[in-house]
């Protein structure tokens, strides 16, 4: 008959854990003691099993990715299109630099030093940024009001998107949405004289060899 470890034995305290050998053989004596109290004893194998997945989940959290093996300077590129894919994905609601340094696996001072080397501004001003490049688009793509788009792209509200708005761009969300509209209806205005200029030269051209 297997023998059956002492539970007790397996309760590493998760505070008292020093180093990735140690929480691996935590980890592996907790699975131990619950595969061998799973038919005679549930609760000891419930709370080994619980335990083991509080330890997985506070070695993910304590040591993610070394520092000083996190890009030294910068975010890595894997870390750089996690984050890029956070901020788009979440563009409509608050997007917190602790959220952002979880997706990169990094602490907090580590990824604000490290994105700030990548992007070449803090994670605030990048994902500001952000924000008005999508209203941008949004603004010509729609005709959506302004403080739908505000909204739209995690403003709090419409004076809050022109504020931020006119310090990145230069001029209010209003004045550029008609200067933008007006110059992309020259532009498509432009382009058709010129197709109907170049048919009538083929034309043209094809009559003269008749």
């Amino acid at each position: 008959m297997r023998s059956v470890e002492d539970p007790q034995a397996a309760f590493v305290s998760i505070p008292d854990i020093a180093g990735h050998n140690l929480g691996n053989e935590a980890l592996s004596k907790l699975i131990s003691v619950a595969a061998a109290t799973l038919d005679s004893d549930l609760a000891t194998a419930r709370a080994c099993i619980e335990r083991a997945a509080e330890l997985l989940r506070v070695t993910d959290e304590t040591c993610p990715v070394p520092a000083a093996s996190a890009i030294r300077g910068g975010l890595a590129p894997w870390q750089q299109r996690n984050v890029a894919a956070y901020v788009a994905a979440h563009i409509a609601s608050t997007i917190r630099v602790c959220d952002l340094a979880r997706v990169a696996r990094l602490s907090v001072g580590h990824f604000f030093r490290a994105f700030r080397e990548s992007f070449g501004e803090p994670p605030f001003a990048h994902i500001a940024r952000q924000r008005i490049q999508r209203a941008q688009s949004l603004m010509l793509s729609s005709r959506a009001s302004l403080s739908q788009i505000a909204v739209d792209c995690g403003m709090c509200d419409q004076a809050h998107f022109t504020r931020v708005f006119r310090r990145i761009v230069g001029i209010n969300p209003g004045a550029w949405r008609r200067q933008s509209s007006a110059r992309d209806a020259n532009i498509k205005k432009s382009s058709s004289i010129t197709a109907r200029h170049v048919t009538s030269v083929q034309n043209g051209s094809r009559h003269a060899r008749a």
